[in-house]
Order: structure tokens, then C-alpha cells, then sequence
């Protein structure tokens, strides 16, 4: 006989019988002549079939109401209501009914059984192949019960390693093998999960990274009124336009390293082509927007989460396309302001990152040519960035100084210079309390607080840290401006 399950996750077990009862014998008996109704719990004993069944009935038409029973609010089934509901779906009703509860020997038996196969070193999953082979049950029957007891019982738990609850990183490390095809039965040797948990774990990752995924989008009427199917679709997803002015090799400046000519190998785009890469690259992410207000995160359909996916993926790739017909802009700003405290290849990066954020806020509807909007992006956070760095910088150099002054001024001294260099260490420590562990180190790193250290760059800092350079600068900038707070009294030095 085939063997089924009423529902996948239910955490009550239920089997299919050896013989399907024939439709003459759903015949209800009713032991409340006054009230002519029953609980949930007793219409699913008197019709043999789990309460998640008699739940899925009422979703499918079975009437049912709610009533004031011993001071509850109880959901109740009239004895008429439940007779036609078996009258009208029959065949429905026969399938529920299939299904039969186990009794507790013979929950016992799987699990005494299942302790000695664990006890020599067998696995969950062969385990619970193994037995639902020998016992008849389906393999989800054999899994909830060792699951409930491992849970209700931890000390004498058969399998303890599986009620571990995975992190957010394994859990993203398994949706990545998942992805890259590792085979099911290593994935669940490796993650200590059964099949069932290993695709419930990836469906309910990727959910969780969709909802994290930045759809922010420009919008306009012109993407707003493509319904998906539409001509005006077609036109938006088609393919990039051909540049007719294109032909002529662009000039390489003079000076530039050799990895950074590579750039000049990518062709500048024409006006028709940047609105068409723009147009096409917000579309996306406002399909895939629309999409996952679909998406239920507790019960996430995976035809849903593709079409996300799928979208989202298409519109970095239109996103890295307008970047990199760009990035020669940031190296012609970047020398530009590249000077003897500037160094070029920190500007380029910084560049780089304006210009990301310069694609993603253009408002191509406007009919502006982008590379204006980016120059000024990629100019304005230069003239901030570096203003800042230079101010801030100037602070602890003058505190640095302040500190050599007093040294100059005494006779050299070993045992007193070693006092004074622990006295102003102690000093800079008391002014860094008030920032986060992670910012003083930053901080200490970037300008050499810390005699076991010399003064860093961003990059370097970067490394040491885990994060790349932009994200250094920042919480660098922000550190200061709490001490800047917090020590309005910092000397400060003006430029000679």
C-alpha cells in the first residue's frame, strides 16, 4: 500500500490503514442529544483522524462555530455540519480517515529500537530509514517521534547533536553548498540534519536574505505602468541599444599604472544606452520589490523566492555594467586630487564607492547625462573626506606634540621619558573610553597610539580587520566626532 502523511510538519503522527473504510460506515453516532456538536479533539476521535486533518476540513468548507464552553472560547462542529461535509467530500473524507494514530508501545518500540542503532554508531538518517522500513511508518513518522522525545527527554536524548540549533553563519554557509550542488546526503552528514531539515533550513535562509535585500529603486511612471507580459516590458528587458558613435580608441593619460589602462578597454556609453541600462536596472528591482511583498518569511514559496532572486541578480548585473563604463571618471577626479598627503589609489576606492551609490540614486527619468550627477557625487565626498581627515588628524599630532614638548623641556632622563611616554599613554586611553572597542582600535591603528604599532593606512587597517577601507573610514570619522564631542577641549591646530 502507499504510505502517506497528513501533513509534512504536523507534530502529530498518523499512518495509513491496511483497509480504506467504505463511505457506508462515516456514520456519527451522537452522545449529546441536547447539543448537537463536538470540540475539535472529539470530532477527530470520533472520526479517527488527527485534529490538523480536522482543521484542513474547516478550511475546506467544513462548517464550525465558537462557543462558551467551562469559561473557554472553544471552536465546535455541529453533528449536521460534519455529516455533510462527509457527504459533499467523500473523497476527502476517506483520505483522512486512512490515516491512524499511533498508539505509545508503539512509539516506545521506535524509539528503543532507534537508541540501540544509535548506541553503535549508526546515524540519524540512516536511522530513521532504517526503521521505517521495518515498521511501515513514513520516514517524517519516524523523525517527529524521535524529534518530541530527544525534545521532551534532553538528558536521555537519542540524538542530542540535532537539537542544536544552527547559527546565522552555518546556516548561510549550508545555503551556499546547497547552492554550489554539494549532494544532499553530505550536506546532512556534514550540518548533522536530516533531508527535511536541510532544504526547511535553506528555504527558510533565503527568505531571510531576501527580506535584508536592498530593493530601493528610483521610480517613474515609465517602469511603474509596465505590467509584467506587456510590450512595454519587452522594450525595458530587450536588449541594450548599439553606441553608433562608438569606433574611435580613447586616449590613455599618461602616468597611470598598468592595471588601472584595463579600464579605458571598456567603451563609454551613449546617451540612449545609459537611459535603456537605467531604466531597465530599476524595473528590476521593482519586480523583484513587488515580488516579495508576496513572500510569507514563515512559509516562503520557492517559485516566489526565484523570481526574487532571478531579478535582484539581473539588476547587479545592469548595476556593474554602468559602473564600469564609469570608472575611468573616478580615476580622472582621483588624480586630480590625488596630492602629496593623498594617496591615489585610497582616492580611487573612495571614488568607487560614490560612484555605486551615484548609479543607485540617479534619477534617469530626468534626462540628465549621469556622468555630471557622478563627478559631482565623486567630487563633493572627496572634498569632505579629505577635510576631514585632515582636521582630525591634525588633533592628535598637536596632542602627539604637546607631549614632546614636555619631554624637550627636561633633561633627558631614561627612567623619567619611560614615566612620561606611560603617563601620556595613559592619557590618550582616558580621552578613547568613550568610544566602542572596535573604534578605539581603529583609532589607535590609524595613528599610531600604540607604541607596538606605527601608524596605518585604511587599507591596511582594513585587512587586519576583516572590513574593507570605505567601512574604516567611516566608523574612523565617526569615532572622532564622538571624541570631538566629548573632549571639546582637543587642541586645535591650524594649517601653517
Amino acid at each position: 500500500m502507499k504510505k502517506q502523511m497528513d501533513g509534512s510538519f504536523s507534530e502529530r503522527i498518523w499512518v495509513e490503514q491496511s483497509e480504506p473504510v467504505p463511505q457506508a460506515e462515516f456514520q456519527i453516532e451522537s452522545e449529546k442529544t441536547e447539543n448537537e456538536f463536538w470540540t475539535v479533539e472529539e470530532a477527530a476521535q470520533k472520526m479517527n483522524v488527527s485534529t490538523k486533518t480536522i482543521s484542513r476540513w474547516r478550511k475546506n468548507g467544513l462548517e464550525s462555530e465558537t462557543r462558551l464552553i467551562a469559561s473557554r472560547n472553544r471552536v465546535v462542529i455541529r453533528k449536521d455540519a460534519l455529516e455533510n461535509f462527509i457527504a459533499s467530500q467523500p473523497v476527502r473524507v476517506e483520505k483522512g480517515r486512512k490515516f491512524s494514530q499511533m498508539t505509545p508501545a508503539e512509539k516506545q518500540e521506535i524509539i528503543d529500537r532507534a537508541a540501540r542503532m544509535a548506541a553503535v554508531g549508526r546515524k540519524l538518517t540512516d536511522v530513521i530509514r532504517t526503521l521505517a522500513l521495518g515498521t511501515g511508518r513514513s520516514t517524517e513518522t519516524i523523525r517527529y517521534t524521535l524529534k518530541n522525545h530527544d525534545a521532551k527527554n534532553p538528558q536521555e536524548a537519542i540524538f542530542p547533536k540535532y537539537q542544536r540549533t544552527l547559527d546565522e553563519r552555518e546556516k548561510a554557509r549550508l545555503l551556499d553548498d546547497f547552492r554550489k550542488g554539494v549532494r544532499m546526503e553530505t550536506l546532512s552528514s556534514r550540518y548533522e540534519r536530516t533531508k527535511t531539515s536541510i532544504y526547511r533550513i535553506v528555504a527558510e535562509t533565503r527568505a531571510k536574505q531576501i527580506m535584508e535585500m536592498d530593493l530601493e529603486f528610483i521610480s517613474c511612471p515609465e517602469i511603474e505602468n509596465a505590467l509584467e507580459g506587456s510590450s512595454e516590458e519587452r522594450v525595458i528587458m530587450d536588449e541594450m541599444p548599439q553606441n553608433l558613435s562608438a569606433g574611435r580608441k580613447p586616449r590613455l593619460p599618461g602616468n597611470l599604472p598598468s592595471y588601472l589602462t584595463s579600464l579605458y578597454s571598456v567603451p563609454l556609453l551613449s546617451f540612449p544606452q545609459e537611459q535603456h541600462l537605467f531604466r531597465k536596472m530599476n524595473y528590476l528591482k521593482m519586480r523583484a520589490a513587488k515580488h516579495r511583498e508576496q513572500l510569507d518569511p514563515l512559509h516562503p514559496a520557492g517559485r516566489i523566492m526565484d523570481q526574487i532572486e532571478n531579478d535582484f541578480s539581473a539588476s547587479n548585473e545592469v548595476k556593474n555594467k554602468l559602473v564600469s563604463a564609469n570608472l575611468r571618471l573616478v580615476v580622472s577626479i582621483a588624480k586630480r586630487h590625488a596630492g602629496s598627503s593623498n594617496n591615489l589609489f585610497d582616492l580611487i576606492s573612495d571614488g568607487n564607492m560614490s560612484l555605486i551609490r551615484a548609479v543607485e540614486k540617479f534619477d534617469y527619468s530626468r534626462k540628465n547625462r549621469f556622468s555630471t550627477y557622478a563627478s559631482w557625487a565623486i567630487m563633493k565626498n572627496y572634498t569632505r573626506a579629505i577635510s576631514d581627515e585632515q582636521r582630525y588628524h591634525k588633533k592628535f599630532i598637536a596632542l602627539e606634540n604637546e607631549a614632546n614638548i614636555e619631554r624637550e623641556e627636561e633633561v633627558y632622563d631614561p627612567v623619567e621619558f619611560e614615566r612620561t611616554r606611560n603617563r601620556q599613554q595613559r592619557r590618550v586611553a582616558e580621552v578613547l573610553k568613550c568610544l566602542t572597542p572596535r573604534e578605539q582600535q581603529i583609532i589607535i591603528r590609524r595613528f599610531g597610539l600604540d607604541r607596538n604599532y606605527p601608524p596605518m593606512t585604511l587599507k591596511q587597517v582594513g585587512q587586519e580587520l576583516g572590513v574593507t577601507k570605505e567601512r574604516i573610514r567611516q566608523i574612523e570619522i565617526l569615532a572622532l566626532n564622538k571624541l570631538r564631542e566629548m573632549n571639546p577641549t582637543m587642541p586645535e591646530v591650524t594649517e601653517k
